[in-house]
């Protein structure tokens, strides 16, 4: 066996044990999802994948036409459009925690006295502590199991952080190929398409790639801005779906450029920026995470002064910029539930706890570390299983609650009001399962805009405010009554409903 199939054996065995952590991922997912849909956001999205449609911003185009496909097929094969819908999740998680390993094991490496590959002990940290401390980890188990957009960010982080390694490992050798930067462009322009977020990652990364691998020169700069450019018109799908609607979207999103700009850019949320106010559930997430937060900050610090090659240096320092960035977005997103773009934090330190740890267990001996190793396993994960467990029968008394409340209803042509992002769940019923079609579910908030508040009477033949529009947050209770009388039809605001069936039973006033 010559050199060069000495260094391929340990290069196909990482894959292997990278894509091993990539199954064991996909298994949690699964596993863990509800039987029905998510909590959140994930009815909305639940329907945007099967109809692709445009979820709210930043209206996510890459993710919602990629798992249109994915969630189409498996509900061919007799899967039902929430199961669909929570296994893309799924298989997000297990994309993210591929590449987490691989660049767990890139890091780790220069740590091992392997001379051409990480040793055992390197690879069996590498990818026991990223796993770990992402399995036990509430927002990135709520994110793998339920619809949700935030697993396929964190598989985006891991991937780009791991081609941004390789491309500077390729770099030592020669100047970067057009190609290269190509690639670099599509990895950054994927990102931008998703979310604008991504830019807390993608520019300090390509600001260590340059330095890494500079003279670009005209050509290569040409690559990679062709590059950033092509994902980003997937854009002209929310611009298209804002002419040609799917059967329920986002209700804000207008025609024209200034409409899709506004989406993409999220300026609805514009508002939330400034200060830091998590509900009491998110606080108690955000509390839950801080040991793993500091565990990665301090690996992050070791490696950024340690005695490595100058190359893992630099390239921890733009990591720990990126993640500087990312914390300071968390704090000043005042939304109720701010827990979920941990991930991206999450996902960037922990492919450096692997490191630190091999450091520590050189000290300790390995087969302390492994004891050690095994121990906390045992530790964490029963009570991983038991919260995700919990999660998904919650998730699931929900569903349960809302479906008993629809059917609860006794009028099959009437006006039910939600002021609830949950609404969407009832849109679900109508659209995905021809659950009575008949009925007008409205959304008091999205009504007070002058958009979906023309769209409604167009649609409808009235005016759902009555003439009257909402001066007041607390005014919005009142749709219910407005939509009565305009509509001189049965109209009910669905909070009575599950308050009822909570209580065991409902008889609404028509």
């Amino acid at each position: 066996m010559g050199p060069t199939d000495q260094g391929r054996a340990p290069a196909r065995r990482e894959i292997a044990l990278a894509a091993a952590a990539a199954l064991a991922a996909l298994a949690w997912g699964l596993l863990m999802a509800p039987r029905g849909y998510a909590e959140g956001d994930g009815s909305e999205l639940t329907i945007a994948l099967a109809l692709a449609g445009v979820p709210h911003p930043t209206g996510y185009p890459l993710y919602t036409l990629a798992g249109h496909v994915a969630t189409t097929f498996l509900h061919a094969l007799g899967v039902s459009w929430p199961a669909a819908a929570n296994a893309w999740s799924a298989l997000g998680s297990a994309v993210a925690l591929f590449f987490l390993a691989r660049l767990a094991l890139a890091l780790a490496a220069p740590e091992s006295r392997a001379p051409r590959s990480a040793g055992g002990l390197a690879i069996a940290l590498a990818l026991f502590a990223p796993i770990l401390v992402l399995v036990a980890q509430p927002p990135w188990s709520n994110a793998a199991s339920g619809a949700e957009v935030y697993s396929w960010h964190a598989a985006w982080v891991t991937g780009t952080a791991w081609l941004a390694w390789r491309l500077a490992a390729r770099a030592e050798m020669g100047a970067l190929p057009g190609r290269a930067w190509l690639a670099w462009g599509l990895a950054l322009g994927a990102g931008l398409a998703h979310h604008a977020t991504s830019l807390l990652v993608s520019l300090p990364l390509t600001v260590w790639l340059v330095r890494r691998a500079s003279p670009v020169g005209a050509a290569r700069l040409a690559a990679f801005a062709a590059g950033s450019l092509l994902p980003l018109l997937s854009w002209g799908w929310i611009a298209y779906r804002a002419v040609r609607p799917a059967a329920f979207q986002w209700p804000l999103l207008e025609p024209g450029l200034r409409g899709l700009l506004n989406h993409v850019a999220g300026r609805a949320y514009g508002g939330y920026l400034g200060g830091f106010h998590p509900s009491d559930a998110e606080a108690r997430l955000l509390v839950a995470a801080i040991p793993w937060l500091v565990l990665a900050l301090a690996a992050a610090l070791s490696a950024a002064s340690s005695r490595a090659a100058d190359v893992h240096r630099s390239f921890v320092r733009a990591l720990g910029v990126a993640i500087a960035g990312q914390t300071l977005f968390v704090l000043v997103y005042r939304v109720p539930d701010p827990s979920a773009h941990l991930l991206p934090i999450l996902a960037i330190g922990t492919t450096l706890v692997p490191r630190l740890a091999l450091r520590l267990a050189r000290r300790a001996g390995g087969a302390v570390a492994a004891l050690a190793a095994a121990a906390l396993l045992l530790l964490l994960l029963p009570s991983a299983i038991e919260r995700d467990l919990a999660a998904r029968a919650d998730a699931e008394s929900t569903d349960r609650i809302v479906r008993a409340a629809w059917e609860s209803i006794p009028f099959e042509r009437g006006v039910v009001v939600w002021n609830n992002d949950l609404h969407a769940r009832l849109r679900a019923y109508q659209i995905l399962e021809g659950s009575h079609p008949e009925r007008i579910v409205a959304h008091p908030g999205v009504l007070s805009w002058e958009g979906p508040r023309r769209r409604f009477q167009e649609r409808h033949g009235f005016d759902p405010w009555d003439g009257a529009p909402p001066a007041s947050e607390e005014a919005l209770a009142g749709l219910a009554a407005s939509a009565a009388r305009a509509g001189r039809m049965p109209a009910v605001d669905f909070d009575d409903a599950v308050r009822a069936v909570r209580a065991g039973g409902w008889t609404p006033t028509r």
